[in-house]
Protein backbone atom coordinates (compact mmCIF):
# COMPACT_ATOMS: atom_id res chain seq x y z
CA UNK A 1 0.00 0.00 0.00
CA UNK A 2 1.47 3.40 -1.05
CA UNK A 3 1.15 6.40 0.78
CA UNK A 4 -0.11 9.85 -0.71
CA UNK A 5 -0.02 11.86 2.16
CA UNK A 6 0.89 11.79 5.82
CA UNK A 7 -0.52 14.27 8.12
CA UNK A 8 1.96 14.10 11.47
CA UNK A 9 2.13 15.92 14.90
CA UNK A 10 -1.41 16.98 15.00
CA UNK A 11 -4.46 17.40 17.39
CA UNK A 12 -6.44 14.90 15.34
CA UNK A 13 -10.37 14.95 16.32
CA UNK A 14 -11.79 11.54 14.39
CA UNK A 15 -15.44 11.51 15.64
CA UNK A 16 -14.90 8.36 16.63
CA UNK A 17 -14.66 8.86 20.28
CA UNK A 18 -11.02 9.14 20.23
CA UNK A 19 -8.50 11.70 18.90
CA UNK A 20 -4.88 10.83 17.99
CA UNK A 21 -1.55 12.43 16.54
CA UNK A 22 -1.10 11.40 12.39
CA UNK A 23 -3.51 10.11 9.84
CA UNK A 24 -1.87 8.41 6.37
CA UNK A 25 -3.56 8.81 3.22
CA UNK A 26 -3.33 6.35 0.33
CA UNK A 27 -5.10 7.48 -2.72
CA UNK A 28 -8.69 8.82 -1.54
CA UNK A 29 -9.09 6.68 1.07
CA UNK A 30 -8.14 7.26 5.03
CA UNK A 31 -5.07 4.11 5.14
CA UNK A 32 -3.95 4.33 9.37
CA UNK A 33 -4.45 6.37 12.17
CA UNK A 34 -1.76 6.49 14.89
CA UNK A 35 1.29 8.36 16.31
CA UNK A 36 3.80 10.58 14.42
CA UNK A 37 6.13 7.58 14.40
CA UNK A 38 3.81 5.19 13.42
CA UNK A 39 3.08 6.39 10.41
CA UNK A 40 6.39 7.70 9.03
CA UNK A 41 7.41 4.02 9.26
CA UNK A 42 4.63 3.46 6.31
CA UNK A 43 6.17 6.04 4.58
CA UNK A 44 8.93 6.01 1.53
CA UNK A 45 10.21 8.54 -0.78
CA UNK A 46 6.99 9.84 -2.61
CA UNK A 47 4.84 10.37 0.37
CA UNK A 48 4.48 14.14 1.10
CA UNK A 49 4.45 14.90 4.66
CA UNK A 50 2.55 17.33 6.21
CA UNK A 51 3.62 18.92 9.72
CA UNK A 52 0.49 20.05 11.51
CA UNK A 53 2.65 21.58 14.04
CA UNK A 54 -0.07 21.04 16.42
CA UNK A 55 -2.72 22.31 14.13
CA UNK A 56 -6.43 20.64 14.52
CA UNK A 57 -7.20 18.16 11.61
CA UNK A 58 -11.54 17.19 11.59
CA UNK A 59 -13.47 15.24 9.04
CA UNK A 60 -14.45 17.76 5.94
CA UNK A 61 -17.75 19.50 6.65
CA UNK A 62 -20.91 18.65 5.11
CA UNK A 63 -23.54 20.97 4.36
CA UNK A 64 -26.70 19.41 4.79
CA UNK A 65 -29.11 21.55 3.17
CA UNK A 66 -28.33 24.26 0.54
CA UNK A 67 -28.63 25.53 -2.86
CA UNK A 68 -25.24 25.85 -4.35
CA UNK A 69 -26.42 26.91 -8.19
CA UNK A 70 -28.47 29.35 -6.42
CA UNK A 71 -25.75 30.97 -4.44
CA UNK A 72 -23.44 30.79 -7.20
CA UNK A 73 -25.91 33.13 -10.17
CA UNK A 74 -26.94 35.08 -6.74
CA UNK A 75 -23.20 36.59 -6.97
CA UNK A 76 -24.23 37.58 -11.04
CA UNK A 77 -27.58 40.06 -9.57
CA UNK A 78 -27.86 42.70 -7.59
CA UNK A 79 -26.61 42.04 -3.79
CA UNK A 80 -29.89 43.50 -1.21
CA UNK A 81 -28.04 41.88 1.62
CA UNK A 82 -28.13 44.70 4.58
CA UNK A 83 -29.86 47.48 2.82
CA UNK A 84 -31.74 49.35 5.48
CA UNK A 85 -34.51 51.08 3.83
CA UNK A 86 -36.85 51.07 -0.06
CA UNK A 87 -34.69 53.83 -1.21
CA UNK A 88 -31.64 51.61 -1.00
CA UNK A 89 -33.04 49.04 -2.59
CA UNK A 90 -33.63 51.45 -5.74
CA UNK A 91 -30.42 53.00 -5.51
CA UNK A 92 -28.72 49.49 -5.69
CA UNK A 93 -30.87 48.44 -8.73
CA UNK A 94 -30.38 51.32 -10.88
CA UNK A 95 -26.80 51.66 -9.84
CA UNK A 96 -26.43 47.88 -10.57
CA UNK A 97 -28.25 48.15 -14.69
CA UNK A 98 -26.15 51.25 -15.08
CA UNK A 99 -22.82 49.27 -14.49
CA UNK A 100 -23.72 45.87 -16.05
CA UNK A 101 -25.36 48.22 -19.64
CA UNK A 102 -28.30 45.77 -19.13
CA UNK A 103 -30.41 46.25 -22.26
CA UNK A 104 -33.99 47.41 -22.62
CA UNK A 105 -36.52 44.42 -21.79
CA UNK A 106 -33.61 42.53 -20.22
CA UNK A 107 -34.44 40.39 -17.18
CA UNK A 108 -33.20 41.73 -14.08
CA UNK A 109 -32.91 40.06 -10.67
CA UNK A 110 -31.88 41.38 -6.96
CA UNK A 111 -31.66 38.90 -3.92
CA UNK A 112 -31.00 39.06 -0.97
CA UNK A 113 -33.34 42.14 1.32
CA UNK A 114 -34.79 41.75 4.47
CA UNK A 115 -37.89 44.00 5.25
CA UNK A 116 -37.20 43.65 8.66
CA UNK A 117 -34.07 45.93 8.49
CA UNK A 118 -35.65 48.90 6.72
CA UNK A 119 -37.08 52.04 8.28
CA UNK A 120 -40.15 51.45 6.61
CA UNK A 121 -40.42 47.77 7.84
CA UNK A 122 -42.93 46.80 4.90
CA UNK A 123 -42.12 44.55 1.81
CA UNK A 124 -41.89 46.44 -1.42
CA UNK A 125 -44.88 47.64 -3.87
CA UNK A 126 -44.60 47.24 -7.67
CA UNK A 127 -44.41 51.35 -7.65
CA UNK A 128 -41.49 51.35 -5.61
CA UNK A 129 -39.62 48.83 -8.40
CA UNK A 130 -41.55 50.96 -10.96
CA UNK A 131 -38.74 53.68 -10.17
CA UNK A 132 -35.49 51.55 -10.84
CA UNK A 133 -36.80 50.88 -14.42
CA UNK A 134 -39.86 50.97 -16.25
CA UNK A 135 -37.82 49.65 -18.92
CA UNK A 136 -36.66 46.05 -17.79
CA UNK A 137 -39.10 43.50 -16.15
CA UNK A 138 -37.36 43.71 -12.54
CA UNK A 139 -37.89 41.10 -10.28
CA UNK A 140 -36.28 41.36 -6.27
CA UNK A 141 -36.27 38.07 -4.52
CA UNK A 142 -36.49 38.14 -0.42
CA UNK A 143 -33.59 37.06 1.71
CA UNK A 144 -35.75 33.39 2.40
CA UNK A 145 -36.85 33.07 -1.30
CA UNK A 146 -40.15 32.40 -0.42
CA UNK A 147 -41.72 36.18 -1.23
CA UNK A 148 -40.65 38.76 -3.82
CA UNK A 149 -42.43 41.86 -5.79
CA UNK A 150 -41.88 42.67 -9.29
CA UNK A 151 -42.35 45.74 -11.24
CA UNK A 152 -45.15 46.65 -13.23
CA UNK A 153 -43.24 45.57 -16.62
CA UNK A 154 -42.80 42.01 -15.27
CA UNK A 155 -46.22 41.57 -14.44
CA UNK A 156 -47.56 42.84 -17.88
CA UNK A 157 -44.84 40.65 -19.50
CA UNK A 158 -45.39 37.44 -17.56
CA UNK A 159 -49.53 38.36 -17.75
CA UNK A 160 -51.12 38.71 -14.47
CA UNK A 161 -54.33 39.79 -14.31
CA UNK A 162 -56.97 40.23 -11.79
CA UNK A 163 -58.01 36.43 -12.37
CA UNK A 164 -54.64 35.11 -12.11
CA UNK A 165 -54.91 32.51 -8.90
CA UNK A 166 -52.05 29.99 -8.05
CA UNK A 167 -52.84 27.20 -6.18
CA UNK A 168 -50.47 26.89 -2.96
CA UNK A 169 -49.43 30.53 -3.63
CA UNK A 170 -50.40 34.37 -3.06
CA UNK A 171 -50.92 37.33 -5.24
CA UNK A 172 -51.64 40.33 -3.22
CA UNK A 173 -53.41 42.67 -4.41
CA UNK A 174 -55.18 46.11 -3.57
CA UNK A 175 -58.23 47.15 -2.81
CA UNK A 176 -59.72 47.12 -6.59
CA UNK A 177 -58.31 43.41 -7.13
CA UNK A 178 -54.86 44.61 -8.71
CA UNK A 179 -51.27 43.16 -7.83
CA UNK A 180 -49.41 45.10 -5.35
CA UNK A 181 -46.69 43.06 -7.17
CA UNK A 182 -45.84 40.96 -4.02
CA UNK A 183 -45.74 37.44 -4.58
CA UNK A 184 -45.80 34.38 -2.24
CA UNK A 185 -45.01 30.91 -2.15
CA UNK A 186 -46.10 29.14 -5.45
CA UNK A 187 -47.28 31.95 -7.31
CA UNK A 188 -43.86 33.60 -6.65
CA UNK A 189 -41.88 30.15 -8.07
CA UNK A 190 -44.67 30.31 -10.81
CA UNK A 191 -43.82 33.26 -11.67
CA UNK A 192 -40.13 32.77 -11.69
CA UNK A 193 -40.65 30.36 -14.13
CA UNK A 194 -41.22 32.96 -17.07
CA UNK A 195 -37.62 34.14 -16.52
CA UNK A 196 -35.16 32.66 -18.84
CA UNK A 197 -32.95 29.84 -17.60
CA UNK A 198 -29.28 29.71 -17.79
CA UNK A 199 -28.04 26.89 -19.78
CA UNK A 200 -26.13 23.98 -19.00
CA UNK A 201 -22.25 26.01 -19.98
CA UNK A 202 -23.65 28.40 -17.57
CA UNK A 203 -24.78 26.27 -14.92
CA UNK A 204 -21.26 24.26 -15.17
CA UNK A 205 -19.44 27.71 -14.84
CA UNK A 206 -21.85 28.68 -11.68
CA UNK A 207 -20.54 24.92 -9.90
CA UNK A 208 -16.78 25.67 -10.37
CA UNK A 209 -16.96 29.07 -8.74
CA UNK A 210 -19.05 28.41 -5.84
CA UNK A 211 -17.33 24.90 -5.32
CA UNK A 212 -14.20 26.88 -4.95
CA UNK A 213 -15.41 28.43 -2.51
CA UNK A 214 -17.10 26.35 -0.73
CA UNK A 215 -13.67 24.23 -0.65
CA UNK A 216 -11.97 27.70 1.00
CA UNK A 217 -14.56 27.12 3.95
CA UNK A 218 -13.48 23.60 4.72
CA UNK A 219 -17.18 21.77 3.05
CA UNK A 220 -16.25 18.73 0.92
CA UNK A 221 -19.67 17.29 0.40
CA UNK A 222 -22.64 19.46 -0.07
CA UNK A 223 -26.01 18.75 -0.21
CA UNK A 224 -27.87 20.90 -2.27
CA UNK A 225 -31.54 22.08 -3.99
CA UNK A 226 -30.52 23.17 -7.36
CA UNK A 227 -34.08 22.33 -9.43
CA UNK A 228 -35.40 25.49 -7.79
CA UNK A 229 -33.33 27.34 -10.58
CA UNK A 230 -34.27 25.03 -13.74
CA UNK A 231 -35.41 21.92 -14.52
CA UNK A 232 -33.75 19.01 -13.15
CA UNK A 233 -32.23 17.45 -16.12
CA UNK A 234 -30.53 20.74 -17.00
CA UNK A 235 -28.66 20.61 -13.47
CA UNK A 236 -28.23 16.60 -13.86
CA UNK A 237 -26.21 17.35 -17.12
CA UNK A 238 -24.47 20.14 -15.89
CA UNK A 239 -23.06 18.20 -12.46
CA UNK A 240 -22.67 14.16 -14.59
CA UNK A 241 -20.25 16.28 -16.93
CA UNK A 242 -18.29 17.55 -14.39
CA UNK A 243 -18.26 14.47 -12.79
CA UNK A 244 -17.29 12.91 -15.98
CA UNK A 245 -14.50 15.34 -16.73
CA UNK A 246 -12.52 15.40 -13.95
CA UNK A 247 -14.00 18.52 -12.56
CA UNK A 248 -16.22 18.35 -10.03
CA UNK A 249 -13.90 19.05 -7.13
CA UNK A 250 -16.39 18.75 -4.28
CA UNK A 251 -19.24 16.38 -3.37
CA UNK A 252 -22.65 17.17 -4.64
CA UNK A 253 -25.78 15.46 -2.60
CA UNK A 254 -28.81 16.52 -5.27
CA UNK A 255 -32.43 16.84 -3.78
CA UNK A 256 -34.63 17.28 -6.40
CA UNK A 257 -37.96 19.41 -5.89
CA UNK A 258 -41.12 18.28 -6.82
CA UNK A 259 -44.58 19.77 -6.35
CA UNK A 260 -47.07 17.94 -8.08
CA UNK A 261 -47.72 14.11 -9.05
CA UNK A 262 -46.79 13.75 -12.82
CA UNK A 263 -43.69 15.44 -11.91
CA UNK A 264 -41.97 12.91 -9.36
CA UNK A 265 -43.78 9.82 -11.19
CA UNK A 266 -41.52 11.46 -14.36
CA UNK A 267 -38.51 11.21 -11.86
CA UNK A 268 -39.15 8.23 -9.78
CA UNK A 269 -39.98 6.17 -13.29
CA UNK A 270 -36.74 7.00 -14.74
CA UNK A 271 -35.09 5.88 -11.58
CA UNK A 272 -33.78 8.63 -8.96
CA UNK A 273 -30.31 9.89 -10.28
CA UNK A 274 -30.34 7.69 -14.04
CA UNK A 275 -27.38 8.16 -15.64
CA UNK A 276 -23.66 8.68 -13.90
CA UNK A 277 -23.32 9.09 -10.66
CA UNK A 278 -20.07 8.66 -8.38
CA UNK A 279 -18.54 9.39 -4.89
CA UNK A 280 -18.76 12.98 -6.33
CA UNK A 281 -21.91 13.32 -7.29
CA UNK A 282 -25.33 11.24 -6.99
CA UNK A 283 -28.95 12.43 -6.29
CA UNK A 284 -31.00 10.90 -3.25
CA UNK A 285 -34.25 12.14 -2.12
CA UNK A 286 -37.23 14.13 -3.07
CA UNK A 287 -37.81 17.75 -1.61
CA UNK A 288 -41.61 19.16 -0.90
CA UNK A 289 -41.96 22.50 0.35
CA UNK A 290 -44.86 22.09 2.79
CA UNK A 291 -44.71 26.01 4.10
CA UNK A 292 -42.87 29.56 3.86
CA UNK A 293 -40.52 31.15 6.10
CA UNK A 294 -40.94 33.01 9.50
CA UNK A 295 -39.81 36.02 8.17
CA UNK A 296 -42.36 37.00 5.46
CA UNK A 297 -44.96 34.82 7.95
CA UNK A 298 -45.57 32.25 5.91
CA UNK A 299 -44.23 29.50 7.26
CA UNK A 300 -47.59 27.18 8.16
CA UNK A 301 -48.59 27.79 11.57
CA UNK A 302 -51.55 26.03 13.87
CA UNK A 303 -52.21 28.96 15.34
CA UNK A 304 -52.16 32.29 13.71
CA UNK A 305 -49.35 34.83 13.89
CA UNK A 306 -49.34 37.07 17.27
CA UNK A 307 -48.66 40.12 15.06
CA UNK A 308 -51.04 38.95 12.74
CA UNK A 309 -53.61 37.10 14.45
CA UNK A 310 -55.67 36.60 11.11
CA UNK A 311 -52.72 34.54 9.25
CA UNK A 312 -51.49 31.24 9.34
CA UNK A 313 -49.07 31.11 7.05
CA UNK A 314 -49.17 29.10 4.07
CA UNK A 315 -49.60 25.77 3.71
CA UNK A 316 -48.78 24.98 0.02
CA UNK A 317 -50.74 21.46 -0.03
CA UNK A 318 -53.46 20.13 1.67
CA UNK A 319 -52.86 16.99 4.05
CA UNK A 320 -54.89 14.70 1.69
CA UNK A 321 -52.17 16.04 -1.31
CA UNK A 322 -49.44 15.33 1.23
CA UNK A 323 -50.14 12.12 2.05
CA UNK A 324 -50.08 11.44 -1.78
CA UNK A 325 -46.84 12.93 -2.96
CA UNK A 326 -45.15 11.56 0.70
CA UNK A 327 -46.60 8.03 0.04
CA UNK A 328 -45.71 7.95 -4.01
CA UNK A 329 -41.72 8.66 -2.97
CA UNK A 330 -41.90 6.26 0.05
CA UNK A 331 -43.68 3.46 -1.35
CA UNK A 332 -40.48 4.04 -4.77
CA UNK A 333 -38.17 3.41 -1.51
CA UNK A 334 -36.93 7.36 -1.67
CA UNK A 335 -35.99 9.35 1.02
CA UNK A 336 -38.30 12.38 1.48
CA UNK A 337 -37.23 15.72 2.65
CA UNK A 338 -40.19 17.46 3.55
CA UNK A 339 -39.61 22.16 3.80
CA UNK A 340 -41.44 23.09 7.17
CA UNK A 341 -40.78 25.65 9.35
CA UNK A 342 -44.39 26.13 11.43
CA UNK A 343 -45.62 23.50 13.24
CA UNK A 344 -48.33 22.82 11.55
CA UNK A 345 -46.17 21.93 7.94
CA UNK A 346 -44.30 20.18 10.63
CA UNK A 347 -47.34 17.74 11.48
CA UNK A 348 -48.85 17.39 7.96
CA UNK A 349 -45.32 16.38 7.16
CA UNK A 350 -45.16 14.09 10.59
CA UNK A 351 -48.59 12.55 9.55
CA UNK A 352 -48.00 11.86 5.88
CA UNK A 353 -44.80 9.71 6.69
CA UNK A 354 -46.97 8.19 9.33
CA UNK A 355 -49.32 7.35 7.00
CA UNK A 356 -46.89 6.08 4.02
CA UNK A 357 -45.01 4.03 6.82
CA UNK A 358 -48.22 2.10 8.08
CA UNK A 359 -48.83 1.07 4.24
CA UNK A 360 -45.28 -0.17 3.76
CA UNK A 361 -42.81 -0.49 6.73
CA UNK A 362 -39.54 0.42 5.89
CA UNK A 363 -37.16 2.88 6.79
CA UNK A 364 -35.54 5.78 4.75
CA UNK A 365 -34.39 8.47 6.95
CA UNK A 366 -36.95 10.88 6.28
CA UNK A 367 -35.94 14.48 7.04
CA UNK A 368 -38.03 17.63 8.16
CA UNK A 369 -35.83 20.76 6.49
CA UNK A 370 -35.65 23.85 8.91
CA UNK A 371 -38.41 22.29 11.58
CA UNK A 372 -38.40 25.75 13.58
CA UNK A 373 -41.35 25.85 15.28
CA UNK A 374 -42.51 22.59 17.15
CA UNK A 375 -43.12 21.16 20.70
CA UNK A 376 -42.45 18.49 22.23
CA UNK A 377 -45.26 15.90 21.33
CA UNK A 378 -44.13 16.72 17.48
CA UNK A 379 -40.62 15.97 18.52
CA UNK A 380 -41.80 12.64 20.22
CA UNK A 381 -43.82 11.41 16.68
CA UNK A 382 -40.97 12.39 15.08
CA UNK A 383 -38.50 10.20 16.99
CA UNK A 384 -41.18 7.15 17.06
CA UNK A 385 -41.07 7.44 12.87
CA UNK A 386 -37.19 7.91 12.55
CA UNK A 387 -37.60 11.50 10.99
CA UNK A 388 -34.71 13.31 11.00
CA UNK A 389 -34.42 17.11 11.52
CA UNK A 390 -32.12 18.91 8.68
CA UNK A 391 -31.62 22.56 11.10
CA UNK A 392 -29.62 25.30 9.87
CA UNK A 393 -28.08 27.25 13.35
CA UNK A 394 -27.10 30.19 11.78
CA UNK A 395 -31.34 30.93 11.68
CA UNK A 396 -31.02 31.65 15.13
CA UNK A 397 -28.51 34.41 15.17
CA UNK A 398 -30.81 36.05 12.16
CA UNK A 399 -34.20 34.95 13.25
CA UNK A 400 -34.01 35.74 17.59
CA UNK A 401 -34.82 39.10 17.51
CA UNK A 402 -38.21 38.42 15.66
CA UNK A 403 -39.45 35.13 17.09
CA UNK A 404 -41.62 36.54 19.76
CA UNK A 405 -43.25 38.83 18.02
CA UNK A 406 -43.93 36.51 15.27
CA UNK A 407 -45.36 33.96 17.27
CA UNK A 408 -45.25 35.00 20.94
CA UNK A 409 -43.20 33.97 23.83
CA UNK A 410 -44.87 30.90 24.49
CA UNK A 411 -43.99 29.11 20.88
CA UNK A 412 -41.26 31.01 20.89
CA UNK A 413 -39.94 29.57 23.74
CA UNK A 414 -40.26 25.88 22.46
CA UNK A 415 -38.44 26.96 18.84
CA UNK A 416 -35.18 26.32 17.34
CA UNK A 417 -35.35 23.38 20.14
CA UNK A 418 -31.59 21.49 19.10
CA UNK A 419 -30.72 20.10 22.05
CA UNK A 420 -34.26 18.79 23.18
CA UNK A 421 -34.36 17.10 19.80
CA UNK A 422 -31.16 15.45 20.64
CA UNK A 423 -32.53 14.25 23.60
CA UNK A 424 -35.58 12.12 22.07
CA UNK A 425 -33.37 10.59 19.69
CA UNK A 426 -33.99 12.85 16.75
CA UNK A 427 -30.75 12.57 13.81
CA UNK A 428 -29.80 15.79 13.07
CA UNK A 429 -27.71 17.52 10.92
CA UNK A 430 -26.45 21.02 10.22
CA UNK A 431 -27.00 22.88 7.03
CA UNK A 432 -27.01 26.44 5.70
CA UNK A 433 -29.74 26.72 3.41
CA UNK A 434 -27.11 29.33 1.35
CA UNK A 435 -27.76 31.65 0.05
CA UNK A 436 -30.18 32.14 2.10
CA UNK A 437 -27.54 32.24 5.38
CA UNK A 438 -23.17 31.92 5.44
CA UNK A 439 -22.41 28.41 4.66
CA UNK A 440 -19.43 28.79 6.39
CA UNK A 441 -19.48 25.59 8.65
CA UNK A 442 -17.92 27.46 11.63
CA UNK A 443 -19.99 30.22 11.73
CA UNK A 444 -22.69 27.40 11.85
CA UNK A 445 -20.97 25.47 14.89
CA UNK A 446 -20.32 28.65 16.57
CA UNK A 447 -23.99 29.51 16.07
CA UNK A 448 -24.86 26.19 17.87
CA UNK A 449 -22.44 26.03 20.72
CA UNK A 450 -23.36 29.78 21.28
CA UNK A 451 -26.91 30.91 20.36
CA UNK A 452 -25.74 34.61 19.53
CA UNK A 453 -25.09 36.23 16.54
CA UNK A 454 -21.81 37.85 15.91
CA UNK A 455 -21.77 40.80 18.01
CA UNK A 456 -22.28 38.28 20.95
CA UNK A 457 -26.02 38.58 21.37
CA UNK A 458 -28.16 38.16 23.07
CA UNK A 459 -25.58 37.37 26.06
CA UNK A 460 -25.39 34.02 27.43
CA UNK A 461 -27.33 33.14 23.93
CA UNK A 462 -30.96 32.82 22.97
CA UNK A 463 -32.70 30.21 24.99
CA UNK A 464 -29.57 28.89 26.23
CA UNK A 465 -31.23 25.42 27.27
CA UNK A 466 -30.71 24.36 23.69
CA UNK A 467 -27.38 25.09 22.96
CA UNK A 468 -25.18 22.07 21.43
CA UNK A 469 -21.79 20.94 22.79
CA UNK A 470 -18.95 21.96 20.82
CA UNK A 471 -18.92 17.87 19.90
CA UNK A 472 -22.71 17.63 19.33
CA UNK A 473 -22.03 20.96 16.77
CA UNK A 474 -18.95 19.31 15.12
CA UNK A 475 -20.86 16.05 14.51
CA UNK A 476 -23.56 18.31 12.61
CA UNK A 477 -21.78 19.37 10.26
CA UNK A 478 -19.57 15.76 9.75
CA UNK A 479 -21.63 12.37 10.62
CA UNK A 480 -24.80 13.96 11.24
CA UNK A 481 -25.16 14.80 7.44
CA UNK A 482 -23.22 11.71 6.33
CA UNK A 483 -26.15 9.66 8.31
CA UNK A 484 -28.72 11.49 6.68
CA UNK A 485 -27.38 10.94 3.02
CA UNK A 486 -26.80 7.20 3.95
CA UNK A 487 -23.17 7.56 3.34
CA UNK A 488 -21.72 7.24 7.48
CA UNK A 489 -19.77 3.83 6.43
CA UNK A 490 -17.70 6.21 3.61
CA UNK A 491 -17.28 9.60 5.60
CA UNK A 492 -18.19 11.86 8.00
CA UNK A 493 -15.94 10.35 10.49
CA UNK A 494 -11.61 10.08 10.31
CA UNK A 495 -11.57 5.99 9.88
CA UNK A 496 -9.57 3.24 8.23
CA UNK A 497 -11.15 2.83 4.92
CA UNK A 498 -13.16 5.90 4.68
CA UNK A 499 -13.14 8.64 1.92
CA UNK A 500 -10.00 11.38 2.83
CA UNK A 501 -11.86 14.02 3.00
CA UNK A 502 -10.68 16.23 5.57
CA UNK A 503 -10.05 19.78 7.08
CA UNK A 504 -7.21 21.33 8.59
CA UNK A 505 -8.13 24.55 10.91
CA UNK A 506 -5.86 27.63 12.52
CA UNK A 507 -7.00 26.44 16.22
CA UNK A 508 -8.21 23.68 17.99
CA UNK A 509 -11.66 24.13 18.05
CA UNK A 510 -12.43 22.45 20.96
CA UNK A 511 -9.64 24.18 23.12
CA UNK A 512 -10.76 27.44 21.89
CA UNK A 513 -13.51 29.74 23.63
CA UNK A 514 -16.87 29.44 22.31
CA UNK A 515 -16.95 32.64 20.74
CA UNK A 516 -13.65 32.44 19.14
CA UNK A 517 -14.78 29.75 17.29
CA UNK A 518 -16.59 31.64 14.04
CA UNK A 519 -12.93 33.39 14.18
CA UNK A 520 -10.68 29.76 13.28
CA UNK A 521 -9.69 29.98 9.68
CA UNK A 522 -9.45 27.14 7.46
CA UNK A 523 -6.47 26.28 6.49
CA UNK A 524 -6.19 23.00 4.16
CA UNK A 525 -9.47 20.88 2.54
CA UNK A 526 -8.58 17.46 1.30
CA UNK A 527 -11.63 16.24 -0.57
CA UNK A 528 -10.64 11.94 -2.19
CA UNK A 529 -7.01 12.25 -0.73
CA UNK A 530 -6.52 15.49 -3.07
CA UNK A 531 -5.66 19.19 -1.63
CA UNK A 532 -8.47 20.98 -3.08
CA UNK A 533 -7.76 23.80 -0.91
CA UNK A 534 -4.48 25.51 0.91
CA UNK A 535 -4.90 29.13 2.17
CA UNK A 536 -1.97 31.59 1.45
Amino acid sequence: MSISYAFVNGKIHTMEGFSTEAVAVSGEIIAALGSTSEILKLCDADTEIIDLEGRCLLPGFNDSHMHLILHGLSRDNINLRGLGSIDEIISAGRGFIEKENKKAGEWVIGYGFDQNLFTEKVLPLKEDIDKISDKHPILIDRICGHVGTVNSLALKMVGVTKDTVIEGGVIDRDEYGNSTGILREAAFDWFKSYIPKPGVEKIKDVIRRASKEALALGLTSLQTNDCNVTDYDTVFEAYQSLAKEGELTIRIFEEVQGTRPEELKRFLDTGIGAGFQDDYFKSGNIKLFLDGSLGARTAGMRQGYSDDPDNRGIFVHTQKKIDELVGMVHKAGVQVACHAIGDGAIEQCINAVEKAVKDEPKQLRHRIVHCQIADNGLFERMAQLGIAADIQPPFVASDYTIVEDRIGAERGNKSYAWKTMLDYGIHLGGGSDCPVENHNPLWGIYCAVTREDESGKPAGGWLPDEKLSVEEAVKLYTIGPAYLSFEEDKKGTIKEGKLADMVVLSEDIFEVKPEDIKNIKVLMTMVGGKVRYTRE
